[in-house]
């Protein structure tokens, strides 16, 4: 009876290990996170033939400008200017989590922090295989980011997406005050699959 039992476990195990779909794992550490990737981004952006369009969008109004290739920094200056998450002063405060995504077939991994710093929270976006350099590639960066100037409350979502366009989306509030929100969308590459 007991050898039918273990017999019945093994012929288990081994069914529900064959019917686990195997994905790749993705270490944290290998990801270049949102400085590094996105300074590399700015420059190739900054010597390329593309036609650009900028998307501006205050308190609900929105203008479209087509701008040039060199004025790409300038709109992206506040991604240039990010804190680094992976540096050795605060990378041992920020969390890391992450899964696979079945329905965008990716890796996100989400690094959070509850201590006082600007960053609060990234989520990147990866390719699940390695490209020809054995790295994974990046599909798209998040950030939420907190600041305080002059009893001004100013917090910035930023969305990097590879080939395709990036945004940053700033809300301002002063205390008892209203609070302002901007929106800077910058688009690229022949502007297909573009949504606003």
């Amino acid at each position: 009876m007991n050898q039918l039992l273990i017999g019945l476990l093994f012929f288990l195990c081994i069914a529900s290990c064959k019917s686990k779909k195997t994905k790749p794992e993705v270490p944290a550490a290998n990801l270049s996170i949102a400085n590094d990737y996105v300074k590399g981004q700015i420059a190739q952006l900054d010597t390329s033939l593309y036609s650009f369009l900028k998307i501006e969008t205050v308190n609900g109004i929105s203008d479209t400008t087509p701008i040039k290739n060199s004025e790409v920094k300038l709109y992206a200056k506040d991604f240039l200017e990010l804190p680094d998450i992976s540096s050795v002063e605060v990378k041992d405060d920020y969390e890391i989590n992450h899964l696979y995504d079945d329905e965008l077939e990716a890796f996100a991994f989400t690094f959070t922090t509850k201590e006082d710093h600007p960053v609060k929270s990234e989520h990147v976006l990866v390719e699940p295989m390695p490209n020809a350099e054995g790295k994974n590639d990046i599909r798209s960066i998040f950030v939420d980011l907190w600041l305080i100037e002059d009893d001004t409350s100013i917090r910035k979502n930023m969305l990097w997406e590879t080939a395709k366009s990036f945004q940053i989306t700033t809300t301002t509030e002063s205390p008892g005050g209203v609070a302002n929100i901007k929106r800077v969308r910058v688009i690229w590459n022949g502007f297909k699959n573009q949504n606003k």
